[in-house]
């Protein structure tokens, strides 16, 4: 079991905390972008503007700050973006039946960002993480936001994802498959990738793929792939648990990708941050996959096995250690964008990154939204791939047990007496959630592994269907390729001069042949039918995670519930400890008397 102690400084912090002096001045560091430009998608870009617009809103816009992203501002084309070529343009049109199609629909430019303060790199940041321990003073507070893609552990294979990995858009439909863009995971093995990994004939392949393979598949020729049930991960509730029943997860060393195509890990990020005074706490917001990993920083040099750090720290962070997130696309609409940050700011401020006005959650009626009530709202609103997680999620799963002792609390335990133990936050995310699909039983647990099955075996009849219809497209494709290089046999490479002109001189003889073809208005008739299945499978699959995440926090309040029965003092004191930063506010808005009663 955890144990740890707390220095002098940190009990001055936690004073500091519950006595409302919270802290003297903010600083926000704010890191960004892909390890390279076709990993530089657009929409972290967004993210960074979009934050702050936040504190714009908030009117913080004058908060001490530094924005590193990915090539700290030079001139060099390294952002990508959905170029939205038309899909019957002809050369989508051949890109989509001959090949190669990888990258074909993607453009590239410069980061516009007005202000960048240095490279996404291990060096600068680094660098300026030294400036701002120069800067900070005892009772500073500093808050970190990163928008980009992680990776699991050095060593560690990223080919295997969570039982949800992401849906790209239908080929050659020209629209999304959803409204929920891809997480595109960089990997060292896809620049080795033939183009052969991103042709639209891959909607015939089996819908199990890679990481790699599903990299940069934002594109109208690209097509939607859904993992099968024997290429998933142990979800959060199957982990291996210890001879006592415990829960002891594997420490997650996971990894941010930095720009150039390199990476730190947790703990090296949690080294640089143990240079900070004790006295300066850190707030961290993180949205890249296996981001939970990066939990484990509030422990000394980031790991559990060294006890909890002197300097007291909390995040939010957009998924569990093993799994892939939602978020990163090159498609410019924001309208489109679904990811953690997107629903955590926009409770923060009240207002969503499209304009909309939101109402914040305050759960506790004091008046203000803190950081755990924006992760709430994330963790009952968000429709993505994600099961968010916070630091005390991550805390007591190190710290506390469900079995092994008597009278402890399971997932399982009577919902009521679960509830009894869980803070008004979690009473409301286990209680909306319940609410949503219409969960009422008294083991809340039971009736969730009840409602994931029904709708995993729905999903999987659905996905049956898609796979069959797509191997009907692939046929299909072939042969309308097939019927192009019949005509002109030097369209076989894209590079013949020949193909070039063609494409130049006799474009509509060449797209005559494609659309006139008897299988073409077939084919087209297939892919509307693949989108809208894929979008019911897609729905499925969001109603599952969130039904994950109802367990994932009737697990919690049953850990913290069996901390208090084991009369852990010391690993009570470190959860308060979080706890309490986890409830601070991004403002130092007054909260609202509340009316008499």
């Amino acid at each position: 079991m955890l144990r740890t102690s707390l220095s002098a400084a940190v009990v001055c912090s936690l004073s500091m905390l519950a006595g409302g002096t919270l802290w003297a001045s903010d600083h926000l560091l704010t890191i960004g972008g892909g390890p390279r430009p076709e990993s530089n998608q657009i929409s972290l870009e967004n993210n960074v503007r979009y934050l702050q617009r936040v504190l714009e809103r908030l009117k913080i816009s004058d908060i001490h700050q530094k924005i590193l992203f990915s090539d700290g501002g030079n001139a060099q084309t390294d952002l990508q973006f959905d170029a939205q070529r038309d899909p019957e343009d002809l050369r989508m049109l051949l890109a989509d039946l001959i090949g190669p199609a990888n990258g074909v629909n993607f453009d590239y430019r410069t980061s516009l960002l007005p202000v960048v303060d240095g490279a996404a790199d291990p060096t600068t940041i680094e660098n300026t993480l030294k400036d701002f321990r120069a800067q900070l003073a005892g009772g500073d507070r500093l808050i970190v936001y990163f928008t980009g893609h992680g990776g699991k552990a050095r060593g560690e294979s990223t080919s295997s994802r969570g039982p949800f990995p992401r849906s790209g858009n239908e080929p050659g439909t020209g629209s999304p498959a959803s409204a929920r863009p891809t997480r595109m995971e960089p990997s060292d093995s896809s620049e080795s990738k033939s183009d052969e990994s991103s042709k639209p004939e891959d909607s015939a392949k089996p819908e199990t793929v890679s990481e790699a393979e599903t990299s940069n598949k934002e594109s109208v020729s690209d097509s939607s792939k859904t993992g099968a049930d024997s290429e998933r991960e142990p979800r959060p509730a199957d982990r291996q648990r210890s001879d006592g029943g415990n829960r002891k997860p594997a420490f997650a060393n996971n990894i941010m990708h930095l720009w150039k195509s390199t990476d730190m890990s947790v703990t090296e990020w949690t080294e640089k941050l143990d240079e900070l005074s004790p006295d300066v706490p850190v707030v961290a917001v993180m949205v890249q996959c296996y981001s939970g990993g990066f939990g484990n920083f509030i422990f000394k040099k980031g790991n559990p096995a060294h006890g909890l750090a002197e300097h007291p720290r909390c995040g939010f962070f957009s998924t569990v250690p093993d799994r892939v997130a939602a978020g990163c696309t090159p498609n410019i609409n924001e309208a489109d964008y679904r990811e953690y940050s997107s629903y955590f700011f926009e409770a923060l401020c009240g207002e969503s990154r499209t304009g909309q006005s939101v109402t914040s959650p305050d759960y506790d009626q004091d008046g203000r939204t803190s950081f755990l009530e924006a992760h709430a709202y994330t963790v009952l609103t968000a429709r993505t791939i994600d099961i968010p997680v916070r630091t005390t999620d991550i805390f007591l799963r190190h710290a506390s047990k469900t079995k092994g002792q008597d009278g402890l609390l399971t997932p399982n335990s009577p919902v009521d007496e679960l509830v009894k133990h869980a803070t008004v936050v979690e009473k409301s995310v286990i209680e909306g959630l319940s609410r949503e699909f219409l969960l009422t039983g008294t083991d809340r647990a039971d009736d969730v592994e009840k409602a994931i099955r029904h709708k995993r075996d729905e999903k999987a009849r659905t996905d049956s269907e898609v796979r069959r219809r797509r191997t009907t497209v692939s046929s299909i494709k072939r042969e309308l390729g097939a019927a192009v290089k019949k005509r002109w046999p030097v369209m076989a490479s894209p590079w013949h001069p020949e193909t070039a002109r063609l494409i130049s001189e006799e474009a509509d003889a060449v797209r005559q042949v494609i659309v006139e073809h008897p299988r073409y208005a077939e084919m087209k008739k297939e892919l509307a039918t693949i989108k809208q299945l894929s979008k019911e499978s897609e729905q499925k699959e969001l109603d599952i995670v969130k039904l994950e995440r109802l367990k994932y926090w009737l697990e919690t309040v049953a850990l913290s519930a069996n901390l208090k029965l084991m009369e852990d003092t010391t690993n009570l004191a470190a959860l308060s400890r979080i706890g309490e930063l986890e409830s601070t506010f991004l403002t130092k808005t007054e909260p609202v008397a509340k009316p008499a009663t």
